[in-house]
């Protein structure tokens, strides 16, 4: 049964989580069409290092359908735009935490008209928007039924094996990447968890993976 809005307020975490893989896996893929209509270059947009997957997206999926359940009978532009706002300060928020955390811009859009910091723009704050309000009004709805159809234990065990999957990939890609910020500064490797990274994971690894890999400006 497709969960009411006393189950939004208070969701499980299998819901949630299938959004946020749904979410993470589709927006990596319309990235990378995205890239490649625009510039003709096949370009990974993945945020880890194994795996077609995009954090942001993800994450930012679940926010949306955290946020915006509540209101899915108000009509499609109260989701259009609540999703735009919630999609564009979430955009800027992850790039501004990206650039803390490693000193890289993993994107820029200064060259776009109406843009904040670079961080996001009123058109991509817009396609949120349309896409938050396709995702609340019918995309979460059809993912529920989807996933509610799969045997109960052996979706539990499903999501958390990707939950264990995705949790070490994450700290692989972010030790490897401060283990380059490190590299960078001039520091040498001090034990054995960071001549690993230098031996597996060296800046020409992380470029190839993570080609829009920018410095700040």
């Amino acid at each position: 049964m497709f969960p009411g809005r006393r189950a939004f307020q208070f969701p499980a975490a299998y819901p949630l989580f299938w959004t946020f893989l749904a979410a993470g896996f589709l927006g990596e893929r319309i990235e990378v069409a995205y890239v490649w209509s625009a510039t003709g270059i096949v370009m990974s947009r993945s945020s880890l290092l194994y795996g077609p997957f995009s954090l942001v997206w993800g994450l930012g999926a679940v926010l949306v359908t955290w946020c915006l359940w509540p209101f899915r009978h108000r009509g499609p532009w109260v989701l259009l735009m609540a999703g735009g706002v919630l999609g564009g300060g979430f955009e800027y928020v992850a790039s501004a935490v990206g650039e803390a955390m490693f000193h890289k811009l993993f994107w820029d859009y200064s060259h776009m008209p109406f843009h904040l910091a670079g961080r996001t723009n009123l058109l991509f704050a817009l396609l949120w928007g349309l896409g938050a309000a396709l995702w609340v009004l019918r995309g979460f709805p059809a993912l529920t039924r989807l996933t509610g159809r799969l045997p109960p234990r052996a979706s539990r065990v499903l999501l958390r094996g990707m939950a264990m999957v995705l949790a070490a990939d994450t700290l692989l890609s972010s030790a490897a990447m401060l283990r380059m910020e490190e590299r960078q500064a001039g520091r040498p490797a001090d034990g054995p968890v960071a001549q690993v990274m230098d031996q597996w994971y060296p800046d020409t690894v992380l470029h190839r993976r993570f080609q829009n890999l920018m410095e700040p400006h």
